[in-house]
């Protein structure tokens, strides 16, 4: 079995960069393999060359599943820095795998040369080898994703996992509850006894944004509370003050306490799937 296994590198390796032409023109038409379609040829070969010639890589090595992370690894990173999808990246190995079953002049010389039962094992050692690679590809991409996440959010993470925002709920109510009273007085003081719409209203986004980081969507009510504050206390206090900047004050209270839980809710939900992969 050991001059089978022999002749049968052998044979692939002879083979490996007309096998991987033929590959290299499949998978850069194919309709499963669209990203391909922009890769210079040579990269292409080349990449189908290293599969091919994995095969002896794998039959010298004391743990064929280490000695296959030398090309999965690179392969899995090549693409991904090539965003290409995953499941073309996949796809371009099952391609991989079927030229050199169906690469003609390999089919005759295998037929020729060797037994049925060879013939058998010989599929095996293949089907065995795409399983490893396929296997790690996947789980380099997903380490990648992973990795990415982690630094793309790492900052919006730590602002929704600082002492601020980790307080209990309690607190959280306690500290709102107060900035909306601090809210209130400035709102009396500027307005009734100044007398002036001076933009203290900028103070007003700290419990808007504190709330919809807290909170997510239902943050919005602190929002829609403090733009109804301003304008009541405009029609209140400031009656010859003209109320059009006022109600564009309000409106942006309004916006930005709904963007901002809109996008933490996303993130908690993004964060939720991340973590269930992991």
């Amino acid at each position: 079995m050991q001059a089978y296994a022999a002749k049968l590198i052998d044979l692939i390796e002879l083979k490996a960069e007309k096998i991987a032409k033929q590959w290299a023109v499949d998978v850069r038409k194919h309709n499963r393999t669209p990203s391909y379609s922009s890769l210079p040829l040579d990269r292409v070969i080349e990449r189908g060359v290293d599969f091919y010639r994995l095969f002896r890589q794998m039959s010298l090595a004391d743990v064929p599943y280490e000695a296959a992370k030398t090309f999965s690894w690179k392969y899995a990173k090549e693409c991904y820095q090539e965003k290409i999808p995953l499941q073309e990246a996949v796809y371009a190995l099952i391609l991989l795998r079927r030229n050199l079953w169906l690469y003609a002049e390999f089919q005759g010389v295998f037929t020729s040369a060797l037994e049925q039962q060879q013939a058998v094992e010989s599929l095996n050692r293949t089907i065995l080898m795409y399983d490893y690679v396929s296997y790690q590809v996947i789980e380099k991409y997903q380490e990648m994703i992973q990795n990415d996440v982690d630094k793309n959010i790492g900052s919006i993470k730590l602002v929704m996992n600082n002492p601020i925002s980790s307080i209990k709920n309690i607190y959280k109510s306690g500290l709102m509850g107060i900035l909306i009273l601090v809210a209130c007085i400035l709102s009396y003081y500027y307005h009734a006894i100044l007398g002036t719409g001076v933009i203290f209203t900028h103070l007003f986004y700290i419990p808007i944004i504190l709330a919809a980081v807290w909170w997510g969507k239902k943050g919005i009510f602190v929002a829609i509370f403090l733009a109804g504050l301003i304008l009541a206390s405009h029609v209140l206090f400031l009656k010859a003050v003209p109320f059009v900047d006022d109600i564009i004050r309000a409106l942006m209270f309004i916006v930005i306490g709904g963007v901002v839980g809109w996008l933490m809710d996303g993130i908690k939900k993004i964060e939720d799937m991340y973590k269930a992969t992991i």
